[in-house]
């Protein structure tokens, strides 16, 4: 039996997880097109952040959806990591000058 790849292991859990791709998508802000290029393997190999965005919105580790790891996080009582953070918001008023 062969590994699965990339795509089989994206798509194997977004159906565990009982997610559409646009659901996945939304979550980690991108296209539903996205996920369906990761899933169909017309991307093999993701950016670091998307991989660590998919990862952490399927609650598995990126060893696992990557291929590294042959388990997945399921059975951990680990809480899984929370959701990244976004920038810190700018003052609204301008500096003064002078």
């Amino acid at each position: 039996m062969q590994p699965l790849t990339f795509g089989e292991r994206l798509a194997l859990i977004r159906k565990r997880r009982k997610m559409t791709q646009r659901q996945l998508a939304e979550r980690i802000s991108c296209q539903q097109s996205d996920i369906y290029r990761l899933e169909s393997g017309l991307v093999s190999d993701p950016h670091m952040s998307r991989l660590v965005a998919l990862a952490q919105a399927l609650q598995v580790s990126t060893d696992w959806l990557s291929g590294l790891r042959d388990t997945t996080d399921e059975a951990d009582p680990t809480p899984p990591a929370p959701p990244l953070t976004t920038k810190r918001p700018r003052p609204r008023t301008a500096a003064p000058v002078g």
